[in-house]
């Protein structure tokens, strides 16, 4: 059994579970590192949670795409959720948690700011995820971890429907129609990057960058609606 001085259920009332076994979640939060101070094997850190914790991951973040975005293609769906399970996206939703207070590190990692290490960061975060879906299930990771990407989630919801919230507001002001300007496209015929701005009374108020052009439009006009509620 990993022995730590952690207030785990601070960490359990803000992940919304409430674990029988809390050394499940004291495993998940164990990296390499520590295990041979603490006189354990190395499988007993957090690694093989951490492979199981990325493809729950994955498995709800996909499941959430695609439930949601009923008209986006493969490519579209892989594209955003490659977002959302990145390690940076990871780290921060750790952080946001104080994940970094919680983690059971060996000494040298500890001086070496190893709770401030975005990779640590986000490999715990997996870790947790698997320890959740084990103890209780897919229904109840699946409801945390929509709740934790909350702000990601309708951050992709909202660029989604930029287009037409900025023609909405610009139509309430009295205003003209936004016009979308294509000015480069780089990369392979099949593979595409296109750059577009968003011109308003003959002002570029936003620039997008995607691989179809009604992404980058999109993401356009999602910096000129957030230029002209500043």
């Amino acid at each position: 059994m990993i022995k730590s001085n952690n207030n785990l259920r601070d960490l359990e009332i803000k992940l919304g579970v409430e674990f029988k076994n809390v050394d499940v979640l004291r495993t998940a939060l164990t990296h390499p590192s520590a295990t041979n101070e603490m006189g354990v094997k190395r499988y007993v850190s957090n690694q093989r949670m951490e492979f199981l914790g990325d493809a729950v991951l994955d498995l709800v973040v996909a499941n959430y795409l695609y439930s949601q975005n009923k008209e986006w293609n493969e490519g579209e769906l892989t594209v955003e959720s490659d977002k959302l399970v990145s390690g940076a996206t990871l780290a921060k939703i750790a952080s946001e948690i104080n994940l970094d207070r919680y983690l059971i590190l060996g000494k040298g990692l500890i001086a070496q700011s190893g709770r401030d290490n975005p990779s640590i960061l986000a490999a715990a975060f997996e870790a947790v995820v698997a320890a959740v879906f084990i103890e209780c299930g897919f229904e109840t990771v699946n409801s945390m971890v929509t709740r934790l990407y909350t702000k990601y989630l309708y951050l992709v919801e909202e660029v989604k429907n930029s287009k037409k919230q900025l023609q909405e507001y610009l139509q309430s002001h009295g205003r003209p129609v936004p016009e979308y300007r294509t000015v480069d496209s780089i990369g392979e015929p099949h593979k595409l990057t296109f750059t577009v701005e968003v011109i308003i009374d003959e002002h570029v108020m936003g620039v997008g960058v995607g691989k179809k052009k009604i992404d980058a439009e999109q993401k356009a006009a999602h910096i000129a609606l957030r230029a002209l509620n500043n």
